[in-house]
């Protein structure tokens, strides 16, 4: 019996013993699919970790430079819904006045140290694009059809576009609503031409008390270029030349001086260097002139001219034409962080960007129908002759060398519109020493 009990305990322990065996290597089965569930949780998790580590990139900060202090709010918008796509990116916009602003962007391109983002202007885009200064525009960037062509043409160089374009402005008359009242007279409208312009000048001057019918200072976009066009002149040939040899030119020059020395209904060249063309008018001593679009935000929002002046359509020669131009955001081609100036300039071409610049009153905004976003801001004027204009306006005449013969027009005309030269000796003189120029590109 003692043997058979001592059987059954050495059994019952083998069975125990069994037992837990299998349930240590059950719990260690567990533990390990357990364990490679876990670690493919604890894989991914680690891989996710990478990929966010990797996915995380280092803050940036764009500088973006401008000129117009009255734009700065407007692109400030677009700067701050950009970092909204783009957290890592924050969009510095500084503001240099204009006078100084290219002598700081050529230093700077000199020295190779532009900012990564810029406004240019016709003026100064040849020299930044042959110089290799601006960073291509690639057809994935943008559509260019949902541009002005004649806009996208002014800044392509060599067949490739180096800035997407921003805003578009158009040339009009802004009179004085008061000064119109007090003569009587009637406001300007479609249809004007330009002797009605010159009769109503005449009527609206008074020189004994300091007031002038038409203001016609040194300007060229926005003071004699749309009268040559209106007249069948040109700046440059279809050929490439001159176009201050063609009489067309010269009577539409000879017109626009002639409203200081012939119609008097202008103060000189000098007065107007001296106290400006925006200051004369806004004081009420100018019945009218002729600028651009982009000075209704800055006059809407002073006080002493907000509610007595208004905008028309330019009084018709021999054609209606008017003056288009534009602006482009520009991104400088050595810039440290490639990628983000990159992405930038995408968004800047997009619908959105371009309703949000439209909406802060900062320019008329390029993209297609997104200019209604502009026209809203301005419910007093009539500002929709701006974008009306842009149907038979010229662009802006400019040729890779126009800063070399746009120093020789702005001397040359300047010396005919004080009457230091006579129209005999100017116009031969301006259309060689163009041509010359002109020749070497």
């Amino acid at each position: 019996m003692k043997g058979e009990v001592t059987l059954k305990r050495l059994l019952s322990l083998m069975l125990v013993v069994l037992m837990i065996m299998a349930l240590v290597v059950g719990c260690s089965n567990d533990a390990d699919q357990k364990g490679e569930a876990t670690g493919k949780v604890d894989t991914k998790q680690d891989e996710s970790k990478e990929d966010t580590k990797e996915e995380a990139k280092d803050p940036v900060e764009l500088t973006f430079s401008i000129w117009d202090n009255n734009q700065k709010e407007g692109m400030e918008a677009v700067a701050a819904a950009f970092t909204e796509q783009n957290p890592h990116v924050t969009v510095k916009v500084e503001v240099t006045p204009w006078n100084e602003y290219w002598t700081k962007l050529e230093a700077s391109a000199v020295g190779n140290s532009m900012p990564d983002i810029f406004w240019m202007h016709t003026n100064e885009f040849f020299k930044y694009a042959t110089n290799k200064k601006l960073m291509p525009i690639e057809d994935d960037m943008i559509d260019q059809s949902k541009f002005s062509q004649g806009l996208v043409d002014l800044f392509t160089y060599e067949g490739t576009l180096y800035g997407v374009p921003k805003d578009f402005d158009t040339i009009a008359i802004f009179y004085n609503k008061e000064l119109f009242d007090a003569a009587g007279e009637a406001y300007p409208d479609d249809t004007w031409d330009w002797d009605k312009l010159v009769e109503v000048a005449q009527a609206l001057t008074d020189v004994e008390n300091g007031i002038y019918g038409l203001g016609a200072p040194y300007q060229s976009q926005n003071g004699f270029y749309p009268f040559i066009y209106q007249n069948g002149g040109t700046v440059i040939t279809e050929d490439g030349k001159s176009g201050y040899a063609l009489p067309e030119t010269q009577e539409a020059v000879q017109f626009y001086f002639d409203m200081i020395h012939k119609y008097k209904v202008s103060p000189t060249l000098e007065y107007f260097a001296e106290n400006g063309t925006n200051d004369t008018f806004t004081s009420g001593k100018l019945a009218m002139f002729i600028t651009g679009s982009w000075k209704m935000k800055s006059f809407s929002q002073n006080e002493i001219i907000a509610d007595k002046f208004d905008v028309a359509v330019l009084a018709k020669g021999k054609e209606r034409a008017s003056i288009s131009n534009g602006l482009t955001f520009s991104g400088a081609n050595d810039t440290e962080h490639p990628e983000e100036v990159r992405a930038f300039l995408e968004f800047a071409a997009t619908e959105e960007a371009h309703i949000i610049q439209g909406k802060s009153g900062a320019a008329i905004p390029a993209y297609e129908n997104t200019q209604s976003y502009w026209v809203e801001l301005f419910p007093d004027y009539n500002v929709n002759v701006f974008v009306e204009m842009l149907d038979y306006s010229v662009p802006f005449p400019t040729t890779p060398s126009k800063p070399k013969w746009g120093e020789v027009e702005s001397s040359t005309l300047k010396a005919f519109g004080t009457g230091e030269l006579a129209a005999e000796d100017a116009f031969p003189y301006l259309a060689e020493e163009m041509d010359k120029i002109l020749e070497k590109e």
